[in-house]
């Protein structure tokens, strides 16, 4: 039997399965979410699906970039939800602009890793397929909106997939495993998809400390960016 998908919960009047994407705390402020996507059909059904969660409010919806960036202003979203292929450009394009004013999350048909790690390299925080179960979307914009990487297990492996050279896979462990302790406690909480503000509280340390952390492991490691350490971390964890 196939997954539901969020054009399919607009069919059924955009309710998703019950208990919805997970426990939220009572009185959290809900997230503003602006949705840019070309497709009414699919925009509609995932502001429906997202119109069921207490602690989400659909902001907008826009079909196009000059739409989005006509709407940033006044609507002062928290996530944006952009989509890839747009009738007057593509998302990608976009994505440092909006980031720089929002969080970004893609959401699109494609599942090329090379796409994810390009969009995740220029600010995003996560990428969303399309045709993702509504509980499991929910999930992650949840996420995203908590300041954690936004990418489901599968996708998280294709695209480690694709770094499987950059660097070698042992060499990779062998550098991990030669760092000093504090440094692994840093390694681990990014593999969570924490943020270096979140790092620094659970390790009551100051921000600057968590980046000179940061950068050194990223010479260690030989990880280029920290997208491509947090997905190489990510195989790690899967492959052990």
């Amino acid at each position: 039997m196939r997954n539901v998908t969020v054009a399919d919960a607009l069919r059924t009047h955009g309710r998703v399965p019950a208990g919805g994407a997970g426990p939220w705390h009572p009185g959290a402020v809900a997230t503003r979410i602006l949705i840019c996507d070309d497709h009414p059909l699919f925009r509609g059904g995932l502001a429906a699906a997202l119109a069921d969660e207490p602690e989400v409010e659909v902001a907008d919806q826009v079909g196009s970039l000059a739409a989005l960036r006509a709407a940033l202003p006044g609507t002062a979203p928290d996530l944006v939800l952009l989509d890839i292929d747009l009738p007057d450009g593509s998302g990608l394009d976009a994505v440092a602009e909006v980031a720089a004013m929002a969080t970004v999350v893609m959401i699109s048909a494609y599942d090329d890793p090379n796409l994810v790690r390009r969009a995740m390299q220029d600010g995003a925080a996560g990428y969303i397929r399309k045709d993702t179960d509504p509980v499991e979307l929910l999930r992650l914009v949840h996420r995203a909106a908590e300041g954690k990487t936004a990418l489901s297990g599968d996708m998280a492996l294709r695209v480690a997939e694709s770094l499987r050279r950059d660097p070698d896979e042992r060499a990779f462990d062998r550098a991990v495993a030669s760092l000093p302790p504090r440094q692994r406690e840093v390694v681990s909480l990014i593999a969570d998809g924490k943020t270096n503000r979140e790092i620094a509280e659970a390790l009551c340390i100051s921000e600057g400390t968590v980046k000179n952390y940061v950068t050194r492991i990223l010479e260690v490691t030989g990880a280029s960016d920290r997208t491509k350490l947090a997905v190489l971390l990510v195989r790690q964890q899967m492959s052990h």
